[in-house]
């Protein structure tokens, strides 16, 4: 395979990109996975690249590539749970270069590694990508040659993989932030309301605020319903409880 190295003004390029796409849905052609698939099939020789990513358990691992006969056969591997790309997301480790045709790919990987013999490939890697603790995909690369991958483009794949994982983490954390940030407002919004019902019941019927607030859960509580939306009522003035 060809061992031209990128220049300097490529690999910037591409840093910048990596930097400035969105995190998305993995089919957005404009998203940050198929970026890295774009550039990592645009950087790293002859290699083709595969992004695997699966942000949790639950979810069915999406795959990003160039070209749709790609898409389609580490897609199918992905469902199987098959390939370099699941078995360094299960482990966090990397796969290292390995013969497509070898024994170790031949055990591991029998479907895989036929149809990506089928498809002209000879040899394949794959570098967890971690997002925070956690790995949540792999980057496989794919050499038509049979010559080992360099140690020198596996280098250059992880630290694509890596510039994605930690701009994977940043967007984690920014909508934790904002769900944190919404739940705080909504219940600063509920105490608000609470205060104003409690303040609307110890004016309207001249008792202390404790017993304002008593009358308000224990009707929350006999009707089974939320206490502050029982508190709105109250303010609204569409809602009156007696004392008892």
């Amino acid at each position: 395979m060809s061992t031209m190295s990128p220049s300097p003004q490529e690999l910037a390029r591409a840093f910048v990109d990596l930097a400035a796409s969105p995190v998305t849905e993995v089919s957005d052609p404009t998203g940050l996975l198929a970026a890295l698939a774009a550039h990592g099939t645009q950087l790293l020789g002859e290699c083709a690249a595969v992004v695997l990513y699966a942000p949790d358990e639950r979810s069915p691992a999406g795959v990003t590539a160039v070209g749709e006969e790609l898409v389609r056969f580490a897609g199918e591997a992905a469902g199987r749970g098959e390939g370099p790309g699941s078995e360094s997301r299960r482990s966090g480790r990397p796969v290292p270069d390995t013969a497509l045709d070898g024994e170790r790919a031949r055990r591991d990987w029998p479907c895989y590694a036929a149809r990506a013999v089928e498809l002209g490939f000879n040899r394949v890697a794959a570098l967890p990508l971690h997002v925070g603790p956690d790995t949540l995909g792999a980057l496989v690369l794919l050499g038509p040659g049979t010559a080992p991958l360099p140690a020198e483009l596996l280098a250059l794949g992880q630290a694509l993989a890596d510039a994605v994982g930690w701009a994977l983490e940043r967007d984690l954390r920014l909508r934790e932030t904002r769900v944190l940030a919404g739940q705080l407002e909504h219940a600063l919004t509920s105490r608000i309301i609470i205060e104003q019902a409690k303040g609307t019941l110890a004016a309207r019927h001249s008792i202390s605020v404790d017993e304002a607030f008593r009358i308000l859960r224990s009707h929350a509580r006999s009707h089974r319903r939320r206490l502050n939306e029982v508190a709105s009522e109250v303010v609204a003035r569409t809602l009156d409880l007696p004392v008892v």
